[in-house]
């Protein structure tokens, strides 16, 4: 199941920018995701995860659109931080 992120973008509150314009596409397997504190890890596997809106972005795993279809996410998809 491919996961295919396109401009994902987040800024909190607090005018903190954790996440500009991300877009990569990962296919089946295993992937790890590495990066200094504040990188924005975080921020990236919980808008995945569906546990945080994105202020703009399309995001798909597989043929589900993770931004409008969470539940049929939360199906197939474990998060564990």
């Amino acid at each position: 199941m491919c996961l295919s992120i396109q401009n994902l973008s987040k800024i909190y509150g607090n005018g903190v920018r954790a996440l500009r314009d991300v877009s990569l596409t990962i296919p089946n397997g295993m992937f790890g995701l590495l990066g200094p504190n504040g990188a924005g890890k975080s921020s990236l596997m919980r808008t995945i995860a569906t546990l945080q809106e994105p202020d703009s972005s399309s995001i798909t795993l597989g043929d589900v659109n993770v931004l409008t279809e969470k539940d049929a996410v939360r199906r197939v998809l474990g998060h564990l931080p």
